[in-house]
């Protein structure tokens, strides 16, 4: 032993105790066939960085009371920023991705340098009201609607707000840490992923009053080139249908998105409570909308048959009754019908997805714990 704790040690320590929560020098010692000696130095080392404490002691179970050491979660935290047309949203969450804070200001958004130094000036405010310090802040994710570049620094393609070209130079200039941008939907499914981490494989629709969507391989976002993971949204749906933001017709984000389902300045809640009550317009215009989605769904089978799951702001208010009607719907219009009951609606819809713009720093500082 020449003084210094083994990273890869020291690492496989940190994930057990990170896992476990509590657990004893011992147990670590027996879990990963490590000496005591091995493990005290690595607890040292964890200890030093404030990453885990001792708090208090197991019970007896004859001998010497056996210390309890835990993981301190709040030791690092990161920060999550949607960006929206007209609303500005801000979240931190813990080494485990739990939510400690949320907030929404009503501001609209403008590709301007005063924009940006208000978002700063918001931040600030935000991050007064945590009391954590700065040095445990990892980093900053930003959501956008609209396409980013692979390395998270561009935006590609932002017509909805109509920021393309935006640099994440131009926003990080009034934030004092690091930052990286990220498309909306993948933030959404980065947070379901984290949720879920079983899901390996999914077809991910995150409706909101936009469509977008994502690509879930082997538990990560189908690379793609220019276009990353995708932009279904945009497959042509309706030949000559209307007329979609991004110049052509027909897409599928002009019929499965919400704004497609709603009518004037009706919310989802207003819809659904009228359509649970059965009134005959508001069942119409639902099976108008599920006939729609399930063109979309079953071509995106041709492609590739994952599971779909269905996220976003609509997903709450999605009943089984009405994942089943679904299912039946795209049973009946396929070549290739299938029984397995393939769609779900996401198990984290109503989290903030600035939570999922978030994550990916919490998983780099994980990974580099060796």
């Amino acid at each position: 032993m020449n003084g210094q704790p083994n990273p890869i040690t020291r690492k496989r320590v940190y994930e057990l105790i990170y896992k476990t929560q509590r657990i004893s020098k011992q147990d670590i010692a027996y879990q990963l066939t490590l000496s005591l000696p091995t493990v005290s130095q690595q607890l040292q080392s964890l200890e030093a960085s404030g990453l885990i404490e001792r708090n208090g002691s197991f019970a007896s179970t004859g001998g010497r009371k056996a210390q309890i050491i835990s993981c301190i979660y709040d030791a690092r935290i990161s920060i999550g920023i949607e960006i929206r047309l007209h609303t500005l949203s801000m979240a931190a969450i813990d080494l485990r991705g739990t939510l400690l804070h949320t907030i929404q200001y009503a501001v609209s958004f403008s590709n301007t340098p005063d924009y940006f130094e208000l978002l700063g000036e918001k931040l600030t405010h935000f991050l007064t009201s945590l009391t954590y310090p700065s040095s445990s802040i990892l980093g900053i994710g930003i959501v956008l609607q609209g396409l980013i570049s692979a390395d998270g620094k561009t935006v590609t393609y932002g017509k909805i707000l109509n920021c393309t070209g935006l640099t994440v130079r131009a926003i990080s200039k009034y934030l004092p840490f690091p930052c990286t941008m990220i498309h909306d939907a993948e933030a959404a499914a980065t947070l379901e992923l984290w949720q879920q981490p079983e899901k390996k494989n999914a077809i991910f629709f995150h409706i909101r009053e936009n469509l977008s969507g994502a690509l879930i391989v082997n538990g990560k976002f189908l690379k793609g080139c220019e276009l990353k993971s995708g932009v279904f949204e945009h497959m042509t749906i309706i030949p000559n249908g209307k007329p979609c933001y991004c110049g052509k017709r027909g897409c599928m984000e002009t019929c499965c998105s919400v704004s497609a389902l709603l009518e004037g300045d009706e919310t989802l809640e207003d819809f659904f409570l009228h359509l649970r009550k059965k009134e005959h317009s508001y069942e119409d215009r639902w099976l108008s909308y599920l006939s729609a989605l399930t063109i979309a769904i079953d071509n995106l089978h041709m492609v590739i048959d994952y599971d779909v799951i269905l996220g976003g702001s609509i997903a709450p208010y999605i009943t089984d009754n009405d994942i089943d009607l679904l299912l039946s719907k795209i049973q009946k219009a396929s070549a290739f019908p299938t029984d397995r009951h393939f769609i779900s609606t996401a198990s984290c819809a109503g989290i903030p997805i600035a939570c999922g713009a978030a994550l990916p720093y919490i998983r780099k500082f994980l990974e580099s714990l060796d």
